[in-house]
């Protein structure tokens, strides 16, 4: 297609960007949209193999935010086509070439963001399979994210995939190769191209952008050399070199271990004229897989290289008995028995889907012998506490216990007691127990600690961070030993928390710091500083922070809830879900769960929408499995999206209000009354033309909460939907006028506030028109 040219009357072709064994890729602008968009014209010999119609309606209902959107899929006279999103930025071969190799820690950040959307794909029925993936195939955003490209349309859906669209020579695995004849004479070809650029021949330059059809016998391209300009002269003249009759003379003892190890001996058994014999026969372990057929541990492979490239900026070997040396990458041990694990040959050894990598690659530094050393030595510290569990000297906090060889027995077994009562919700007896072992030793900071995660416990926060407040400024604790301070760090750790449920994230935000400054080694602190720092939209600290707890051993859980709440904060609302689905799936922590699903729904709201729906059905999963006012909590968030559904479905609207008066009634039943239910159900009153109860129950606000201006604000919204139902010569808005002067009053120096804004140009409107 040419420039100017018009498809299916709406994309103008800029001009051609690319072009592969799945089809030719142009810019296109959307002219009534005027935006730009990526159109890829399928080759005529790839649309005959599998139903290009159902797999592009699959791919048209992909959404995530490291993919491309796909718009649109026509059906011309001339070839079919599909419309994709315009990714803006670089591709990471191109910036490899320009900017050198990238550091672990940004390839680590890539290959998590790329796992989430392998996962996104491999995760669909049936799984999408993206079947290219190269360094030239993800771009690099504005932002700094990735973003994967150019879908192979009509061989992307999972089924018997036979064999692929394109070879991309040294990214793809050998089960991508159509047969052992194909991937020689690419081998050959790919190589002896390279030496004609080395020595000055220009067979090269026409190869840059071609690709292999795997279903040809003659193909006309035989490579696709993407990024050998990255090496220099050497490192290609060595390759060369390799295509000699002994290829491991040039090698290194370690490269020669290497293939030596990689290339496993397989005895073949043949039948002779005169009978049966053994025959030993040296074959190299990819000629097992060749023309078996690609599937979702084809892209971890093509992944696996695509991440050696960036960390070396060398482009791979051809031969697969050659591998990467992470050695000479300087990656940590971690990641490069990760990467080790994505470039086998053998696809039974790798990552069996984007899942599995994912949780591998956010997991990584379990794998690295510091780590391991680590959990030793907790192992062997938890031994010793056992140890001590059979003297009687044990303390248990937030479910561990704390080893202490110093101090009064008696105190330890109290406290003990205290821990077993507040398990089981007997706060009394706690209260009691804690009491004895304060009167014991009243300087120590452990009996103090308990009592204030007793209150955090049955939710009274308020009083929590009070009696924190006054034990830290009031109590002469006796800090002796580093434990002491840990323990010290329990009351601040707590009274953050406390903060946090009330919404004061500067207050837990300070608290939460304090506590890390007098206890750096658990983890559980970090996640907590983070979410508070998150809270506060300051993402790039929370994010640090997040990271000094994954490496004290941080469980996967409270990582996924962490990234949930810093995904939230910054508005990647697709991420937050999947973060928070993902703790809510694998903790075994109730509140946790609890916060996760609350913090979920929250999301989904904000989506605004549809998202309702799936608000709902989170919810309504939910309801009931949480004790004390957890399962209250829940039930009052199910009916406010019961209410917002019931205001975007006119049709189903009094059925939606009705579901979530109900619930609003049968919490205000049980005495679970707090100010944001009360307003719920005022304006839920208000929203059916129940003016009397809506009244009613804002009156009872108003002398519960005489100081917040939003119960004023509220009446005089009230007063007015009530003068709209009478005719104009009944109106009278009086009392309107009242309570938004007393709103006023009370709303000054206050945040801006929406709804104020709006009710000034009410009073405004109606003093214009006469009315008061």
């Amino acid at each position: 297609m040419k420039a100017g040219e018009i498809l299916n009357d709406t994309y103008e072709i800029v001009g051609q960007i690319g072009s592969g064994g799945g089809g030719t890729v142009y810019k296109a602008r959307h002219l009534r949209l005027e935006t730009d968009v990526v159109v890829k014209k399928i080759k005529d010999e790839v649309i005959g193999r599998t139903e290009t119609r159902q797999e592009a309606d699959i791919l048209k209902g992909l959404k995530h935010p490291y993919l491309p959107r796909v718009y649109d899929f026509i059906e011309a006279e001339d070839g079919v086509y599909t419309v994709m999103e315009f990714i803006q930025g670089e591709n990471l071969c191109s910036a490899v070439r320009n900017h050198g190799a990238y550091p672990q820690k940004q390839v680590r950040k890539w290959s998590e963001q790329l796992g989430e959307a392998l996962s996104y794909l491999h995760g669909q029925n049936p799984p999408v399979i993206h079947s290219d993936i190269k360094p030239e195939n993800i771009m690099l955003t504005k932002d700094g994210d990735v973003c994967l490209i150019d879908f192979n349309v009509s061989l992307a859906v999972g089924g018997s995939m036979e064999s692929a669209v394109g070879i991309s020579a040294g990214f793809s695995p050998p089960e991508q190769y159509h047969d052992s004849a194909l991937y020689e004479r690419i081998t050959h070809s790919y190589t002896m191209r390279k030496g004609l650029r080395v020595f000055g021949g220009e067979a090269g330059d026409n190869i840059e952008k071609s690709d292999i059809s795997g279903g040809t016998d003659e193909p006309e391209d035989c490579a696709e050399l993407l990024c050998s300009d990255v090496r220099d002269s050497d490192e290609i003249g060595s390759d060369i070199s390799d295509e000699s009759d002994d290829k491991t003379e040039i090698l290194s003892d370690s490269e020669r271990e290497e293939i030596q190890r990689r290339q496993k001996r397989v005895r073949v058994r043949a039948q002779s004229e005169n009978g049966r014999s053994d025959l030993s026969v040296d074959i190299p372990e990819y000629e097992h897989y060749i023309g078996k057929g690609i599937d979702t541990r084809s892209d971890i492979y093509s992944l696996g290289v695509t991440l050696c490239f960036l960390l070396t900026g060398v482009e791979p070997p051809l031969d697969f008995n050659r591998r990467f040396s992470m050695e000479k990458a300087g990656v940590s041990e971690g990641f490069a028995l990760i990467l080790e694990k994505m470039t086998e040959i053998s696809p039974d050894e790798r990552y069996q889907n984007g899942s599995e990598f994912l949780s591998a690659v956010r997991d990584c530094y379990k794998l690295d012998s510091r780590y391991r050393r680590m959990r030793r030595k907790q192992g062997a510290m938890q031994v010793a506490a056992l140890v001590s569990l059979v003297s009687g000297i044990l303390l248990m906090f937030g479910g561990m216990y704390l080893v202490r060889r110093e101090g009064n027995a008696e105190y330890y077994r109290i406290l003990q007691q205290a821990e077993e009562a507040m398990k089981r919700s007997d706060y009394e007896e706690a209260e009691k127990l804690l009491g004895e072992a304060k009167e014991v030793s009243g300087t120590r900071v452990d009996a103090y600690a308990e009592e204030v995660h007793m209150l955090y416990l049955s939710e009274q926060y308020d009083a929590c961070i009070r009696l924190c407040e006054n034990y830290i400024n009031t109590t002469p604790f006796l800090i002796e030993t580093r434990t002491d301070e840990e323990l010290l760090g329990d009351i601040y750790y707590i009274m953050g928390n406390a903060y946090i449920e009330i919404g004061d994230y500067d207050n837990a935000r300070a608290a939460l710091a304090e506590a890390v400054q007098l206890n750096d080694r658990n983890g559980l602190y970090y996640r907590d500083y983070a979410v508070a720092l998150a809270k506060l939209g300051q993402t790039e600290t929370a994010a640090v922070q997040l990271e000094e707890g994954i490496e004290l051993g941080l469980a996967q859980d409270s990582v996924y809830m962490a990234q949930g709440e810093i995904a939230h904060a910054e508005g990647q609302y697709d991420n937050a879900v999947e973060y928070l689905q993902q703790t809510i799936r694998i903790t075994d922590d109730m509140q946790m769960k609890k916060k996760a699903v609350l913090l979920c729904a929250d999301v989904y709201k904000e989506m605004g929408g549809e998202a309702v729906d799936l608000e709902i059905e989170l919810l309504e999963q939910y309801i009931g499995q949480f004790e004390g006012n957890g399962s209250l909590v829940m039930t009052e968030y199910l009916a406010e999206s019961y209410a917002r559904k019931a205001g975007t479905d006119g049709t189903m609207a009094d059925v939606y209000y009705g579901k979530a008066l109900e619930l609003f009634n049968s919490i205000y039943d049980k005495g679970y009354v707090t100010y944001r239910l009360q307003e719920n159900m005022a304006i839920l009153y208000e929203n059916m033309d129940s003016f009397a109860e809506a009244e009613e129950m804002l009156t009872q606000m108003s002398e519960s909460y005489p100081e917040r201006y939003e119960v004023y604000k509220r009446l005089a919204f009230l007063e007015a939907d009530k003068q709209q139902m009478k005719e104009n010569e009944e109106r009278d808005y009086g009392q309107m006028s009242v309570y938004y002067e007393r709103a006023k009053e009370l709303y000054a120096g206050k945040e801006q506030d929406m709804e104020m804004d709006m009710l000034d140009r009410m009073m405004s409107e109606l003093k214009d028109g006469g009315w008061l």
